[in-house]
C-alpha cells in the first residue's frame, strides 16, 4: 500500500478503494468454519478478504475439545506465529482474558469485569514489538454484558480526514502521544513509548494506529491542534457511523483482525462459569 498519509494522490486512490469495498453489515462479516484446524480454501479466502478490506473478520466454529490448540492452528493458517510474550500469556501465546482473583493481575483492566474504552492493542509497545494483528475467541460468554465494539482504524482515519485534513495531520505528529515508562519498585518494566497516533507502518506500508482513551498515564503533545484533534477523534468514536460494529460473542465465536480500534462493555459473570476469552497478539498482519 502506498503512503496515504503523505501523498494526496495515493490517499485519493486508497480512499475510493476503501469506501468501495467496506462492509457495513455484520452478518456479511461472519464466516462459518467447519474445522478450525484445517480450513477449507473457501473459508480461508473469505476471512482473508474481510481482513484485507475491513481489517477484521468474525468466525464461528463447532465445539472444540482442545480449543487452545485449535485457535493456535487457526491463527497459524493466516501466518500468525510470532506472538507477543507479555505478562500472563499462557501456552501457545494465548492469554486467558477473564476476571482474576490475583491482585497483581487484576491491576490490568482486561482481567476485571470493568468496561474498557477505545484502544488498539499494545499501544504502549515499542516499534520493535508493534502489534499488527490480534485474535479473540470466546470459550464462555458472560451471564450479562461483555459486548465488544470496534471500528477499522483505517476507516476512522478516512472519516476524520474527509471532515478535516488538519485533524489527521495533527494525529500523525511524531510525538502526538506518550505512554510513560512502567516502573515497579524503582525498576523499569517497560520503557516509555512516544510516537504518532496514526502512522504508516514501515514493515507493511499499511496505515496503523496506536491509541487509548484511558487518559491515566497517557500524555498528549502540548499543542492546541493535537488536543483538539484527540477530542474530535473521541467524538467520532462515540458516534454511530455505518462502520461502527458491535457484537456480544457466543461460545465458539471469534474475531481475527489487523489490530482494529475496539472497546468492551462491563459484564456480570455466572458464579460457576465465568466469561473466558482467548486472546493472541501478533507482530505480523493477517496473511492475505
Amino acid at each position: 500500500m502506498a503512503n496515504v498519509v503523505t501523498s494526496t494522490d495515493d490517499y485519493q486512490f486508497w480512499r475510493d478503494e476503501k469506501l468501495a469495498n467496506a462492509q457495513t453489515n455484520i452478518e456479511h462479516c461472519l464466516v462459518e468454519v467447519s474445522n478450525p484446524n484445517q480450513l477449507l480454501k473457501s473459508e480461508k479466502d473469505q476471512i482473508s478478504h474481510l481482513c484485507r478490506v475491513n481489517n477484521f473478520a468474525l468466525f464461528s466454529t463447532p465445539v472444540q475439545q482442545d480449543y487452545e490448540l485449535s485457535i493456535v492452528s487457526f491463527n497459524q493458517q493466516f501466518g500468525l506465529e510470532s506472538y507477543d510474550q507479555h505478562l500472563y500469556v499462557k501456552n501457545q501465546g494465548l492469554a486467558h482474558i477473564t476476571q482474576s482473583v490475583d491482585q497483581n493481575q487484576a491491576e490490568f483492566i482486561p482481567y476485571t469485569n470493568r468496561a474498557i474504552g477505545w484502544h488498539t492493542d499494545g499501544y504502549y509497545n515499542s516499534v520493535e514489538d508493534r502489534i499488527r494483528a490480534f485474535s479473540l475467541f470466546c470459550v464462555n460468554p458472560a451471564q450479562q454484558g461483555g459486548e465488544n465494539q470496534w471500528i477499522d482504524q483505517q476507516m476512522a482515519y478516512l472519516l476524520l480526514r474527509e471532515e478535516n485534513p488538519d485533524v489527521t495531520a495533527a494525529l500523525t505528529h511524531s510525538q502526538a502521544m506518550t505512554i510513560p515508562a512502567h516502573m515497579v519498585d524503582g525498576q523499569t518494566r517497560r520503557k516509555s513509548s512516544i510516537g504518532p497516533i496514526f502512522f504508516t507502518d514501515e514493515a507493511t506500508s499499511e496505515l496503523y494506529m496506536r491509541y487509548t482513551q484511558r487518559k491515566k498515564n497517557v500524555a498528549f503533545y502540548d499543542s492546541a491542534e493535537i488536543k483538539q484533534a484527540v477530542e474530535l477523534l473521541d467524538k467520532l468514536l462515540a458516534g454511530n457511523t455505518p462502520y461502527h460494529f458491535k457484537h456480544t460473542m457466543h461460545a465458539n465465536q471469534g474475531l481475527l483482525c489487523n489490530n482494529i480500534l475496539h472497546k468492551r462493555s462491563t459484564f456480570t459473570d455466572q458464579a460457576k462459569s465465568p466469561r473466558l476469552m482467548l486472546r493472541g497478539r501478533y507482530f505480523n498482519r493477517v496473511q492475505s
